[in-house]
């Protein structure tokens, strides 16, 4: 095979990359919004109290400490193994943690529910390698943010009508019936992956492994490269005062203002639905004025939500502000992997995102628990000045000390 024949295969197999990555963020997002839509008042409606809700998201699921102690590992196996079958191992997760909730739900028994939430954590391990694999399938590192833009869209349009029919199903039919859902959804991502996704890791770069470099990773999660720390040290207040103020929020809303699931897949349909329809132009955006700028704009953008939280009452003041809470993750989500894949070479690419989630979420996770204890102590609004409060500390910390562009190149020594 000559060159250009060559060249033409390989752009055909990066271009079909982003698509199916896409639709997996796609089919992935529906059964993560179903479920971020019911999860907590289904946990509630088991006899949990608003703290021991906050124990269970410390512990997995979408934040946690299993989410954070696996993504360095997921990302220093998929660089030296391979990206796809980590991508599979991590959707076999994700079913295994709705099969448990169902029996959970069966049960009446909230407790059983951690076995649950640790394997939709593990399941985390394959994030770092999606966004690599999403950088590796870009046509230059000029085109990231555009590409992660596509697959955030497909994440974030996922929601827009799959939040709602998850109420309605949990309102009338059970919450059984949508873990029932996610399972099948669940199951067609594992079909997507084994069936169309083109492995991006060169079959040159793959190496052995070895327990002592795993170890020597796992240490360095805490003593992050000197040129990234500021960015590390900035993303991780954000993470930690979003868990807060955030991580608990539909729970304190069934609490405090009895909403039903129904009510709650809407206002998660409302921010996906304008997180959807700001993506793609956002992308193009953070391409044009910078990462960095797109962080900052966010961190406000969330001071402007907490605000407007504060001073609520109704579901529908709750409806109007999901539409500034669509745009916060529109602006945050690719603009931070397009900065980490620009400072980072192809070889550490899926260690290092993997290492910078783990550092943010271990230093991170008690947050949901402190948040539920807030909440118990001072209300509704405790949690979320914290957040409000935060949220401006991280963009000051954006704007003053990470830099758009560092004058190390991403393929130097670090330390």
């Amino acid at each position: 095979m000559s060159a250009p024949e060559l060249r033409r295969l390989r752009s055909s197999a990066s271009e079909r990359n982003v698509l199916v990555l896409s639709a997996l963020a796609f089919l992935r997002g529906t059964s993560q919004s179903m479920l971020r839509a019911i999860w907590q008042p289904f946990v509630l409606s088991l006899g949990a109290s608003m703290s021991e809700l906050g124990v269970l998201e410390s512990l997995g699921g979408f934040r946690g400490v299993t989410n954070s102690l696996i993504q360095p590992i997921g990302g220093w196996l998929a660089d030296r193994r391979g990206r796809k079958s980590l991508l599979l191992i991590g959707e076999l997760l994700g079913a295994l943690a709705f099969s448990v909730y169902a029996l959970a739900g069966r049960a009446g028994d909230w407790h059983m529910l951690v076995p649950g939430v640790v394997f939709l954590g593990l399941s985390f391990g394959a994030l770092p390698v999606r966004d690599s694999m999403a950088a590796e399938s870009s046509a230059e590192a000029g085109g990231r943010a555009r590409a992660y833009s596509l697959i955030v869209f497909g994440s974030a349009a996922s929601g827009v009508l799959s939040a709602v029919l998850a109420g309605v199903v949990a309102d009338r039919w059970g919450f059984g019936q949508v873990f029932l859902l996610g399972i099948c959804t669940q199951s067609l991502c594992l079909l997507l992956i084994a069936l169309f996704a083109t492995e991006t890791l060169d079959p040159v770069r793959r190496r052995s492994l070895s327990l002592r470099e795993l170890a020597a990773t796992l240490r360095g999660v805490f003593v992050p490269p000197r040129r990234l720390r500021s960015f590390y040290l900035a993303t991780t207040v954000d993470i930690f005062v979003w868990g807060v103020g955030s991580a608990v929020f539909y729970g304190t809303l069934t609490e405090t203002y009895g909403f039903s699931a129904t009510q709650l897949g809407i206002l998660t349909s409302i921010t996906s639905a304008s997180w959807a329809v700001t993506q793609l132009p956002i992308g193009r955006l953070i391409e044009t004025h910078g990462r960095i700028r797109s962080l900052v704009v966010s961190e406000l953008l969330g001071v402007v939500l907490m605000t407007g939280r504060l001073l609520s009452t109704s579901f529908e003041s709750f409806a109007v502000l999901q539409i500034l809470n669509g745009l916060i993750p529109a602006t945050w989500i690719p603009a931070l992997r397009a900065w980490m894949s620009d400072h980072v070479g192809d070889e550490q690419r899926a260690e290092e995102m993997g290492r910078l989630q783990a550092f943010r979420g271990l230093l991170s996770f008690p947050a949901p628990y402190l948040g539920g204890l807030i909440f118990e102590r001072w209300g509704f609004g405790g949690p979320i000045l914290v957040n409000l409060i935060g949220a401006l500390v991280a963009a000051l910390l954006l704007w003053h000390f990470v830099p758009e562009t560092q004058e190390e190149s991403p393929g130097e020594p670090e330390e």
